[in-house]
């Protein structure tokens, strides 16, 4: 008995993948209204929103921890130093990027993400084929300017803080050191 296999579109496919993975880094830009008729045109982000979150994922493209970092809510960055962010940080490159869709509920935002990753690490034998994933992500509004809520993917390992409170105790300690 002879097993029948696929030959035909197979080359194709290889190929299809090939140029898809030496194509490097991009953003895939969402259509314009009234673009193809046969493709809904993207819902319209909240600019300043728009703006910080093609902002976060260009520097994941480019892969500037720094400027990710600081695009993270300040109440993460006084939790977490940037030296511990940046560790383990890297074996997952952003190759690509969509915003699918964003919803703004006051100073809160959710935005839906489909990235295309991969995994590099030096003691892998075989590369890891780029795939995609959706992702809805958290923003907060804090002052007028939008930050990209961090979440743990297994948990947070750090616990909650009340930096109102710790900030008047250190003021209540300091001010108990001062008097004579």
């Amino acid at each position: 008995m002879r097993r029948r296999t696929m030959t035909v579109g197979l080359p194709g496919l290889l190929l299809a993948l090939l140029l898809v993975g030496c194509a490097g880094p991009q953003r895939l830009a969402a259509p314009a209204p009234g673009g193809d008729p046969g493709h809904p045109a993207a819902p319209a982000l909240n600019e300043p929103l728009r703006e910080r979150v093609i902002q976060y994922w260009e520097a994941r493209m480019r892969g500037d921890l720094l400027a990710t970092y600081q695009l993270h809510e300040p109440a993460f960055r006084r939790a977490v130093t940037f030296a511990a962010f940046s560790q383990g940080r890297g074996a997952t490159p952003t190759l690509a990027y969509e915003i699918l869709d964003e919803r703004v509920e006051g100073d809160m935002a959710f935005v839906l993400v489909t990235k295309q990753s991969t995994v590099k690490h030096q003691q892998l034998i075989k590369p890891v084929q780029p795939r995609w994933t959706e992702s809805e992500e958290q923003w907060i509004r804090v002052e007028g300017a939008w930050y990209r809520r961090f979440r743990f993917p297994m948990g947070n390992p750090y616990p909650p803080i009340d930096w109102d409170a710790m900030t008047a105790e250190r003021q209540r300690a300091t001010d108990g050191e001062a008097r004579p």
